[in-house]
């Protein structure tokens, strides 16, 4: 039997606290080296087998009716890794129908987050003129000349560009070459009003469409898309 160093060292030491004075003999090597081994294999299964006893614990499912299985990397390498991707999601917080062109009509807007993006478009004759106010304070004007993608093509709406966290909005739409009349630049609140109050009052069908829209996690399902679906196939 080869014997290593340390357990030489091992067998020397405890004769040598012992206080033997006879020596050490051969068979005296071979049976105290097998106990050492023995000795050394025990206590290195009891190591083993507490951090397989670990492991188990932390990778395999819970519930003490399903069986272990032979091999320890099975339940672990069985499992998929989770994959996350983002979806948009869109909500209609207003939609109102309205009919009084030459007025400004007021609009309030839900409570909401304020991180999400708002989204106002007003559905009006072609070429008319949309005139806006933002608590209050002249905004913008913008021609309705736009159309859905897909839907109705002659449903000619414009689109306004607000502030994600207003809560109330002022609209007056007036007639095509309403802002023309004014003869000069469209500057200030003054020149908007005076816009309205030349523009003279008629009728047509129209409506406002307020949305909200964000950015959520998601690993599946409509729209849930994933950043590795955005790159090319290798060439």
């Amino acid at each position: 039997m080869t014997i290593t160093e340390s357990e030489l060292r091992e067998i020397l030491d405890r004769e040598s606290d012992d206080g033997l004075r006879g020596g050490v003999t051969v068979a005296d090597v071979d049976r105290r080296v097998r106990r050492i081994r023995r000795r050394r294999l025990r206590a290195l299964g009891g190591t083993v087998a507490a951090g397989l006893a670990a492991a188990l614990a932390f990778t395999l499912p819970a519930g003490g009716s399903a069986p272990v299985p032979d091999d320890v990397w099975t339940g672990v390498m069985a499992q998929p890794s989770p994959r996350y991707g983002a979806r948009t999601v869109t909500d209609t917080i207003l939609e109102k129908k309205f009919s009084a062109m030459g007025e400004r009509i007021a609009f309030d807007l839900p409570e909401r987050r304020r991180e999400w993006m708002l989204w106002v478009r007003v559905h009006c004759p072609r070429q008319a003129e949309v005139l806006y106010w933002e608590k209050g304070v002249y905004h913008g004007a913008r021609l309705c000349n736009e159309l859905p993608k897909e839907g109705g093509r002659s449903d000619f709406f414009a689109s306004l560009m607000v502030e994600n966290d207003i809560k109330h909005l002022e609209v007056a739409v007036v007639p095509p070459g309403s802002i023309r009349k004014l003869g000069r630049p469209l500057i200030n609140d003054k020149d908007a009003r005076q816009v309205v109050r030349d523009a003279g009052k008629s009728r047509a069908d129209m409506r406002i469409l307020a949305m909200t829209s964000w950015i959520e996690s998601c690993d599946s399902g409509p729209g849930c898309r994933f950043a590795d679906e955005n790159r090319l196939p290798p060439g």
